[in-house]
């Protein structure tokens, strides 16, 4: 397995697979190991993924520091590590962090960011937004689970084991996909080992940063959000778009926060939608 140091010193891991123009993918959770990614709903036949694992994640080493800002120093470390000029780069949920932020700090590194179901980390709830028990009521209202589900979001706070943190959350897994189907259950509880690492995910939040600093970022944002995705809402990407100069929202029709387990074939194109569009308007001289 190919490996490279981090911007802190240690070893960090990362797999490829697929073939054409190569994807850098930094997975969410955050500190999840880049696995419960897979293939992006067969978006490796297309390109070659790089699945990145972050420091103190899966086979990745320990560091001092694991706010996403630090996460963005190691991305300058894999550029340099791969020896290309700039890079395509991807992040789902809070993988959308670290991705930003190295854009904003190195714009003429990155060709084009796609932001996969973007993690609301620094979006607060607006005014007349709804409130996520209303929000998964409105999408869900049907679904058997739903009360389960709900029950087990309202005792989240009150845990205090890691044991009663578990177990809530895998009550709590059915909202985050657009359906609760086979596929999902699959993917929600038999993730080849994609865990969250509790300390690496603990450190990630970085208090002083502010989202004006995204303004730097040269390079074109497709934001690809799911329009039944509890966990982000639909007012949240519209914020997100106005962080950055060239960015664009694309809805993925009865998806949830994984929508490649929802919809396979939609997301595997949108993102090469996006890929694709944005290098058109390079090449033409637009973005």
């Amino acid at each position: 397995m190919p490996l490279f140091t981090s911007a802190a010193g240690t070893p960090l891991h990362y797999d490829l697979q697929g073939e054409g123009p190569l994807l850098v993918c930094h997975p969410g959770g955050p500190a999840r190991p880049a696995s419960y990614l897979e293939t992006l709903g067969g978006l490796d036949r297309h390109r070659t993924l790089l699945l990145l694992e972050p420091r103190g994640v899966g086979r990745s080493g320990a560091a001092d520091a694991y706010r996403f800002t630090d996460l963005a120093d190691d991305l300058e470390a894999l550029r340099l590590h791969l020896g290309v000029d700039d890079l395509d780069l991807l992040g789902h949920s809070a993988g959308a962090l670290p991705v930003s932020v190295y854009a904003a700090r190195h714009p003429s590194r990155v060709r084009s960011l796609v932001l996969l179901t973007p993690t609301r980390r620094l979006v607060p709830m607006r005014d007349g937004e709804t409130d996520r028990d209303t929000y998964a009521r409105q999408l869900f209202r049907q679904e058997p689970w739903l009360g389960d589900a709900l029950a087990a979001f309202e005792a989240m706070p009150l845990a205090s084991t890691d044991e009663e943190r578990d177990a809530l959350s895998a009550r709590l897994m059915p909202l985050f996909y657009g359906r609760w189907d086979s596929a999902a259950r699959a993917h929600a509880f038999d993730e080849h080992g994609s865990t969250p690492d509790p300390v690496a995910g603990a450190g990630f939040a970085d208090p002083g940063f502010e989202s004006a600093a995204f303004a730097t970022a040269t390079a074109p944002v497709s934001i690809l959000a799911g329009d039944r995705d509890w966990n982000v809402g639909t007012r949240a990407p519209e914020v997100m778009a106005g962080w950055f100069p060239k960015a664009e929202i694309a809805w993925l029709r009865g998806c949830g926060h994984f929508p490649w387990i929802d919809d396979p074939r939609q997301t595997s194109s949108a993102i090469l939608d996006a890929l694709s569009t944005w290098s058109d308007q390079r090449e033409a001289g637009l973005a």
